[in-house]
């Protein structure tokens, strides 16, 4: 053992014992690799030690993928955050740990952009972006990262293995060569019930992307999303877009919830960049918290708010497109616009407010997300809305629903009380009914942060048997010894029997457990755990 490459101090695994989301595992060890030498040392002495590899970047991740029993793998200082911008080509290649905060800051001076932007942009690294295919408010129009990624280089138990869009991959690479005698045939054989059982919505990320791979047949679409169970990316080459020149912001206040699809519907048409929604639950909580988010009072009494970007490099042309999808809005809510930028972060205040609004709950409840990331077609939205809103009242839980309305894609978090010494059961009650619904609806139980452990044992159900063996197929060719995020995926083990809180949870020292309560309340995913 190298002692300096792995680290088994309790205090600094248990730092590492958590992500964004609601569960707990304590690593064996915990290693940060600053370069290439110092990562294949470091995955050595994990196979030496027959230590599984967690890759984790920011830790902004809230499925489980970045936690685990093995060694987790610190990647947020992994080739100092490296980043070249080449404007004339309009693409960047960067280190897997440069968060997207600075690639925009480093694309910015050029007029450049790499369009989706998570809510943790500020922290989320590019590798775990990549990882779980994140998307963010912008996907409306520009879609999760997937097409922004042209080439990346994944360390596999085989070496390096570097694919890019338009590019044979090397076949004399051991994972290619069984991608082709293993893989191809069995996805072959099971197209049909791929194509058939892939839900028709705007964005997933559960599971590998087999259904672009049939499509594309660029096995780079299969190691987006497939969350650090296939390797470690160590390098990405990401394509850039023109800043728009001009940026206009409407927002339709609802008085009823039954009004939301039809203003959703009304605005669409006039290509927003964005299209966000607050149900009234959301607003009730701000209301409830006292937040002052906004001068307005009747609009934390509305029944949703829709949240529109309008962008584009001509002012009129953007002016006259807002107009239109007021127009048409009109009829269902009441309309109001901003064209400054004081005016528009007016506008989009209360949506802002949300995360304090969360942090201030000092009533025994506790924001978690344990089915926060389901994403229906879109002319599906409200009746997942209600279901998610039957279910908690049924577990009498109480919840917080917002999300992307144009993607029809909703975040959702449970407020159990945690004094209550059954709110465990109740919240899972929620698990099992939600992510049924979903599903019955012909959705995804996750749109854009990943099936990680908290989703894994849904995409049997998701998506069958033959799919599931396709899945097995894939992570067996590129991680045939099973090194890298096992139960990650595929898996089946109770994710709410790994909670960070509770009776059960797993016993940390006190100053750990308080650094990640404190990281929690803050959302300080900046901080270094080292």
């Amino acid at each position: 053992m190298t002692p300096e490459l792995l680290d088994r101090d309790m205090a600094r695994r248990a730092r590492y014992s958590q992500g964004a989301g609601i569960m707990r595992i304590i690593p064996a060890a915990v290693a940060r690799p600053r370069d290439i030498g110092m990562l294949r040392a470091t995955i050595g002495d994990a196979r030496n030690a027959s230590l599984s590899i967690t890759p984790r970047g920011a830790g902004t991740a809230m499925d489980g993928g970045n936690i685990g029993p093995g060694l987790v793998l610190d990647l947020s200082s992994f080739d100092s955050g490296g980043c070249d911008v080449d404007a004339i080509a309009r693409r960047a290649i960067v280190s897997p740990s440069l968060t997207l905060a600075e690639l925009r800051a480093a694309a910015a001076p050029h007029g450049l952009r790499l369009p989706p932007e998570p809510s943790s942009a500020a922290w989320a690294t590019l590798g775990g972006m990549v990882s779980t295919n994140a998307a963010g408010a912008a996907s409306l129009r520009h879609g999760s990262i997937r097409p922004w990624i042209e080439a990346l280089t994944l360390e596999t138990v085989d070496g390096p293995l570097h694919l890019a869009r338009g590019e044979s991959p090397p076949g004399t690479h051991p994972v290619v060569g069984r991608w082709a005698q293993q893989v191809v045939p069995v996805l072959e054989q099971h197209r049909d019930e791929i194509r058939r059982r892939y839900p028709a919505v705007r964005k997933n990320s559960a599971g590998y992307a087999l259904d672009h791979w049939l499509a594309h047949r660029e096995l780079i679409d299969v190691v987006i999303g497939s969350e650090g169970t296939l390797g470690v990316i160590t390098r990405l080459t990401v394509r850039l877009d023109a800043q728009p020149a001009v940026r206009m912001s409407l927002r339709a206040v609802l008085d009823r919830r039954d009004h939301l699809e039809p203003a959703i519907e009304a605005i669409r048409p006039y290509d927003p960049e964005t299209l966000e929604f607050l149900d009234e639950s959301f607003l009730g909580v701000i209301r409830r918290t006292q937040q002052s988010v906004d001068t307005d009072a009747a609009l934390l009494g509305a029944g949703s708010i829709l949240l529109a970007d309008f962008t584009g490099d001509d002012a009129s042309e953007v002016s006259a497109r807002m107009a239109a999808a007021a127009a048409a809005t009109a009829p269902h809510a009441r309309i109001d616009l901003a064209l400054r930028p004081d005016e528009i972060e007016r506008l989009w205040a209360v949506r802002h407010g949300a995360s304090p609004a969360l942090a201030a709950l000092e009533d025994g409840r506790r924001s978690l997300q344990v089915v926060e990331d389901g994403c229906v077609p879109p002319g599906a939205l409200q009746a997942y809305i209600e279901a998610v809103d039957a279910a908690c009242r049924s577990a009498g839980v109480d919840v917080v629903i917002f999300g992307h309305a144009g993607d029809g894609h909703v975040h959702v978090n449970l407020l159990p009380r945690t004094g209550d010494p059954s709110w465990p059961d109740r919240i899972a009650a929620v698990y099992r009914r939600v992510s049924g619904d979903v599903i019955a609806l012909g959705g995804t139980p996750s749109g854009e942060h990943g099936a990680g452990r908290l989703r894994a044992p849904l995409l049997g159900a998701l998506y069958g048997e033959a799919v599931m063996q396709c899945h097995a197929a894939v992570k067996d060719a590129f991680d045939p010894i099973g090194l890298f995020n096992p139960g990650v995926i595929i898996g089946r083990a109770d994710p709410l029997a790994s909670l960070k809180l509770g009776p059960n949870a797993p016993a940390i020292p006190a100053d750990a457990d308080e650094w990640l309560a404190d990281l929690e309340r803050t959302a300080d995913w900046g901080r270094c755990r080292w």
